[in-house]
């Protein structure tokens, strides 16, 4: 049983570690997309739906457009933060002069925050982002009700509102404007810490393979301890026929 535990326990280290590994090709992965999509040249919204392949595709696409704002906060997204302040991202709902109408995260206001009005008609530049849907068991679920919902998802937001809004929506990139809400960055090019969470979880399956080993040598060594002692406590041969013939 013990040896069943120990590798269990070695292998969970090992497989908690080329885990790691796998989320940093990932975190590398989306550090070269964001670089390449968020510098290139800026696409209208109609451009990037046309050109895009599929949804994928839009993510961290960089957008300037012209058009006006229908309102300046359809709802908001619970449980965000920013700066270490809990709140909410203010969403609100902009029409492009092609009539394309997008939902757009204008950015972080605190929960009690009143969001001010967005800017008068004119260019509106950011990012288009992926609608974020429920994974599996895990995450809240959307009642359909109130004004707060617990992600980003736009299909969702669009059959709730009855709205005909593009597939992705904008993270909003006005630094001239003076919230709340406040824009929101990009997430940072790095890597995080998946790389030295890595190595110590492979370094743990190597101690454990290490300790276990040295306590199943100090086992065999106790074991045959005993087993040199039991030898040594049996009665000599010669004496104890030496005792039968004096007996006899």
């Amino acid at each position: 049983l013990s040896h069943l535990f120990a590798a269990s326990l070695i292998a969970g280290f090992l497989w908690a570690g080329f885990w790691q590994l796998d989320r940093l090709e990932q975190r590398r992965t989306e550090n070269a997309i964001i670089l390449d999509r968020s510098t290139a040249e800026p696409l209208t919204v109609g451009e990037a739906l046309r050109f895009a392949a599929s949804e994928d595709q839009l993510d961290y696409v960089r957008i300037a457009d012209r058009g006006e704002w229908l309102d300046g906060e359809v709802i908001r997204v619970a449980n965000r933060s920013l700066n270490g302040l809990g709140g909410d991202w203010v969403i609100g709902l902009f029409e492009t002069v092609e009539g394309q109408q997008v939902l757009v995260n204008r950015g972080f206001a605190t929960r009690d925050a009143v969001a001010l009005d967005p800017e008068p008609p004119g260019p509106i530049t950011g990012w288009l982002r992926s609608t974020r849907v429920k994974d599996g068991f895990f995450g809240a679920v959307d009642t359909g009700e109130g004004a707060r919902v617990p992600r980003l998802d736009v299909d969702l937001i669009e059959q709730r509102f009855g709205l005909d809004v593009a597939p992705a929506w904008l993270q909003l990139d006005d630094p001239a404007f003076v919230g709340p809400p406040e824009p929101i960055p990009l997430p940072a090019i790095d890597e995080r810490n998946h790389f030295s969470y890595a190595m110590q979880w492979f370094i743990s399956a190597t101690l454990s393979v290490v300790v276990y080993g040295l306590m199943l040598r100090k086992k065999a060594g106790d074991h045959a301890k005993r087993f040199d002692i039991d030898l040594d406590d049996r009665p000599d041969p010669d004496e104890i026929t030496s005792e039968v013939a004096r007996a006899g």
